[in-house]
């Protein structure tokens, strides 16, 4: 429940001297770095003068002679008038939206310098830098009172964005709005009212609230649907400006409470900051990448050149080469989701594909052994069945296993995947939950479903209490409706109808990482245990679940998948590539590795001959007409002109198609619920190689494993683990760092389990990511992140999504109306730090769907994918779209797809990826490679994105990405010809990985299962 603090005060301390050393200390080190990292031989010093600034504020000194602007997370002043900029903070404070005092003494601003934003202080001169707010919350948008006695800000320490008033002489805090939606970006009317934007509902807009002993309530000043960014008003109070960006168009609005009108320009793209009136006529603001001014009263604006010098030295850095060529018995890493028996004899768990149980001290058994994707299993309360997640019926469904018998039987018979099995106390009922977050209670004898709570953001594994009356799951708790960030903490979910209640067993700590993280309640009812900061962890509870104590971690060692024994004194958890069951005081009772191996696939020593009509290799622009490949196992002998006398062997005719290097999707994020179905749908739209940028670890072992092993069909994976964020996290699965020693376990763990490369997500703290960039680079693994700078002269590897999430509200590397200026477009080409675009998901494979919806009906969709992918679609594309709807849409993605070609033509390095499942896996990456192509690249550019630049941004170039003697064989054989007509990619006939090939019509159907004795 929201608390309402009108008026509320509270108090801060100043910023202690050790804090100051600390945060000057900290500059030091970086300084240091680079200068370090600039002696390393095969680094490269980059060099820039930028003039243009993607979402950039600007604000003018009361004596208008000095500007200052925020590029790059970096605050900075310059001449009114224009000319050279000089930062006066560095770069790892990510220093936003400068405010002046009106003396002009002091600059006000944001900074991220730690997990949360916080309002600081320095002097034009870069001097006497301060924090003024310190804490759990974020604390955004500063502005000070024209009597230089106060600042204005939005903050969401009361439940949800409010403007609060900060006293920086005293650090005394007062609140100034209550109402229960997000107020934010305030600005000042005097020094008694203060106006603000509101989302509240049914009149959005600028709103004005007078302070404590003023006269007048909160009033509606300009209903605004749309983004509306920071109002103010002139100085003579007669008017107010303010920005809206609404769809694709964005304004300059300028009201004086009788009539407003828009002063941009029709295609301008006003930045969301701030404007600023620097007399009653006249107006201060950014847009289009440059600081402008424009009069009030409309016109032609007058742009202010800047220039800011932007010097840094990438570190020189090779991903270590992976080994394709594994040979003998490879230990079974991807152990999936363990649990211990009640008996505390046993462990179950999923890897290869099957189910598998172990007695304490004894060698793994195979449970199931068919060609369906099993996992998520749950012993029952007498140990006598498992509960698991079977696609052996088409889709992801709950089964259960009698372990006397060995018979199986199905409980659930739907088309929407049901994941993680949690059994009642009394063994009636079964929890588990969907894809739409919900969760839903299934009765075991009758196959009764019902929802036991709506929607979840992928909420964690249930846990019974032990009267069967509630369940108790990790869910993510934000702080606001603004952001979508929050913490992971315990949600009580009552099964009578009951209200929910959120448990925070140690507040603004997430409580479990959800998935199969905890909270687990133990049988008795006295505690839960769960994974704090990666650490087991327990803590007492009441009969209903309320914390009676603190959490007390019960190991030192990285930790997931707790699980109790029934006598509620052990606890099983797994630690790296072991699992251990300890008392719930600590001590370890024993140690259980499972000893599993698999084997690469046998395969005689063959040779295979693709005679291809035309073969584009990856290496130059055209394509060689009427070439034989000449295949010895899984690796390219040769490419030669064709003979008939070269056809030995296996021959396949591709002498009427067109054969290119298998693709690469780089950015994907694989599901289990997808089931088996998953690896055979990526090799059918001619995707051999995929990365998946966050996992779960074990999850994504398995699924390499299963994979490499023959045990499921699917393409090479390349994979990281769990993300590195700050204390804030929105995903499931999210490692929420700070620092309590947590970080040099999750690189450990990296480093155990052989990632691929190392993912950072956006709100982990730049000086964070720096540490992880060195540390994961001396492993030999690639860094990539959604942070454009600092993270590129960090030696950052990659940037995901041209958009993507970004903590502050806005993206620094593409506007409101999709355009990327060249500061963005600078960085990227001077540096060649690789770009993964993503535009389907902003856009682009929605306007191509408007444009032409056939896919829908294509036959991969309608066999390989569940029935929820075609119908969404088809909900959205039922009355046909209109010419100013596809134009609109166009609007948006167009600044994209020509960010793309800048980036490519500029010497940039653009790799293909979709973030699927949020469209289509595999069809989405075709669609990206035509939104390229839109853009205006050749199609041969446009194929390297997906081929060879992508080869060489995971590491494997030596192996992957073109057709050339000594590389594998990964090969799409399509129909028509995708250098003249890019669409021809989605016609794939046959698709060869690792020198084995797949006819689509294979594709489409089931494998053979052998199922075990007791299925079906």
């Amino acid at each position: 429940m929201r608390r309402r603090l009108a008026d509320r005060k509270v108090r801060f301390q100043a910023a202690t001297p050790l804090h100051i050393v600390l945060v000057l200390a900290l500059a030091a080190c970086v300084a240091l770095a680079l200068v370090a990292h600039a002696a390393q031989p095969g680094s490269r010093d980059v060099h820039l003068t930028l003039h243009e600034g993607t979402s950039m504020a600007a604000a003018l000194s009361p004596d208008g002679r000095t500007i200052a602007i925020d590029l790059l997370g970096t605050l900075w002043t310059m001449p009114a008038a224009g000319g050279v900029a000089k930062p006066i903070t560095d770069n790892s404070m990510d220093a936003r939206q400068p405010s002046w005092s009106p003396d002009g003494s002091r600059i006000a601003f944001q900074a991220y310098r730690s997990s949360t934003w916080q309002i600081w202080i320095i002097r034009p001169d870069g001097s006497d830098l301060q924090a003024l707010t310190a804490g759990a919350y974020d604390d955004r948008e500063p502005v000070w009172s024209p009597d230089g006695r106060q600042i204005a800000f939005s903050s969401d320490r009361s439940g949800s964005y409010d403007v609060w008033v900060l006293t920086p002489a005293t650090r005394d805090l007062k609140q100034v709005t209550t109402d229960p939606s997000n107020e934010f970006y305030p600005s000042w009317h005097g020094s008694n009212e203060i106006v603000f934007v509101s989302d509240r509902r049914p009149d959005p807009g600028v709103y004005s609230a007078g302070l404590a002993g003023s006269t007048g309530s909160e009033r509606l000043l300009a209903r605004e649907d749309g983004a509306v960014a920071a109002p103010a008003f002139a100085p003579d109070g007669s008017s107010l400006a303010y920005s809206v960006v609404a769809g694709s168009r964005s304004r300059l609005v300028v009201a004086d409470g009788k009539s407003s009108r828009n002063i941009a320009d029709a295609d301008e793209d006003v930045f969301p900051f701030r404007p600023q009136w620097t007399s009653r006529n006249q107006i201060l603001y950014t847009a289009d990448g440059r600081i402008k001014r424009r009069a009030a009263a409309g016109g032609a604006p007058q742009a202010i050149e800047f220039s800011a010098d932007v010097s840094f030295t990438r570190p020189a850095f090779t991903p270590r080469r992976r080994s394709f060529d594994s040979a003998g018995p490879q230990r079974v890493r991807g152990i999936v989701h363990p649990v211990v028996s009640p008996d505390g004899s046993q462990v179950a768990f999923a890897a290869l594909g099957d189910l598998w149980r172990m007695a304490a001290g004894g060698g793994p058994e195979r449970l199931t052994h068919d060609a369906s994707l099993e996992t998520d299993p749950a012993w029952s309360p007498d140990g006598a069945s498992l509960a698991y997640s079977s696609d052996r019926d088409g889709f992801m469904n709950i089964w259960v296993r009698d372990l006397r018998s060995g018979t199986d039987r199905q409980i659930t018979h739907g088309s929407a995947a049901a994941m993680n099995a949690a059994w009642s106390p009394d063994a009636s009922r079964i929890a588990f939950g969907d894809p739409e977050g919900q969760v839903q209670v299934v009765d075991v004898k009758s196959g009764t479903v019902r929802k036991a709570h709506d929607h979840l953001n992928e909420a964690g594994r249930a846990s019974w209490s032990p009267d069967g009356r509630a369940l108790v799951v990790s869910s993510l708790k934000v702080y606001s409706t603004r952001f979508r960030e929050g913490t992971n903490q315990v949600l009580r979910i009552a099964l009578d109808g009951s209200p929910d209640r959120w448990f925070e067993p140690m507040p603004h700590k997430s409580i479990g990482m959800r998935e199969d993280y905890g909270p687990v309640w133990s049988p008795d009812g006295s505690r839960m245990a769960a994974i704090i900061d990666g650490l087991l962890t327990t803590w007492p509870v009441a009969a209903d679940g309320t914390p009676t104590g603190p959490p007390r971690p019960v190991a030192t060692d990285l930790a997931g998948s707790p699980t109790w024994t029934a006598d509620s004194r052990g606890i099983l958890y797994q630690s790296g590539s072991h699992l251990k069951l300890v008392e719930a005081s600590g001590r370890v009772v024993q140690d259980v590795e499972p000893h599993l191996t698999w084997d690469p696939p046998s395969r005689p020593a063959r040779t295979t001959v693709v005679h291809a009509g035309r073969l584009w290799t990856g290496q130059t622009d055209a394509a060689r007409e009427n070439v034989d490949l000449i295949i010895d196992g899984r690796r390219i002998r040769s490419v030669e002109p064709h003979r008939d006398a070269l056809h030995a062997g296996i021959v396949v005719d591709a002498s009427n198609q067109t054969v290119i290097p298998g693709l690469i999707e780089i950015h994907t994020h694989l599901s289990e619920a997808f089931g088996e179905s998953l690896g055979r749908a990526f090799l059918s739209w001619g995707i051999t190689t995929v990365r998946n940028p966050a996992a779960n670890t074990f999850e994504a072992m398995e699924s390499r494993e299963a994979w490499d092993s023959g045990a499921r069909i699917g393409p090479r994976l390349f994979t990281t683990g769990e993300p590195f964020d700050g204390t804030r996290i929105y995903y499931a699965g999210g490692t929420s760092l700070d620092d309590t020693g947590q970080l040099p376990r999750m690189l450990q763990h990296a480093k155990e389990f052989d990632f691929d490369f190392i993912k950072t997500y956006v709100r982990l703290p730049d000086l964070l990511q720096k540490r992880i960039v060195e540390e994961a680079h001396r492993m030999g693994m690639p860094v990539t992140s959604h942070e454009l700078y600092p993270a590129v002269a960090f030696g950052a590897d990659g940037v995901e999504h041209i958009r993507g999430t970004s903590r502050r509200g806005y993206s620094p590397k593409i506007s409101g109306l999709s355009r990327s200026y060249r500061d963005v477009i600078d960085l990227l080409t001077a540096s060649k730090m690789t770009l993964t675009p993503t535009i389907g998901i902003q856009g682009g494979f929605r306007l191509q769907t408007l444009r032409d919806a056939s896919w829908i009906e294509d036959p991969r969709i309608q066999r390989l994918y569940p029935p929820a992918v075609s119908q969404r679609w088809r909900d959205e594309t039922r009355t046909p779209a209109s010419p100013a709807a596809i134009a609109e849409a166009e609007r948006l993605v167009t600044p994209q797809e020509h960010t793309v070609f800048q980036v490519v033509r500029g010497g940039g390095r653009v790799t293909a990826g979709t973030d699927a499942p949020i469209n289509p896996y595999g069809l989405s990456l075709l669609m990206e490679l035509e939104n390229y192509v839109s853009g205006g690249l050749s199609p041969a550019e446009v194929l390297r994105t997906a081929t060879s630049v992508s080869a060489d941004a995971i590491g494997a170039g030596a192996d992957l990405g073109t057709i050339e003697p000594g590389k594998l064989a990964d090969l799409v054989v399509v129909d028509g010809n995708p250098l003249a007509n890019i669409r021809a990619l989605r016609r794939v006939k046959f698709v060869m990985k690792d020198g084995q090939m797949f006819e689509l019509d294979t594709l489409l159907r089931r494998p053979a299962s052998s199922l075990s004795s007791g299925d079906r």
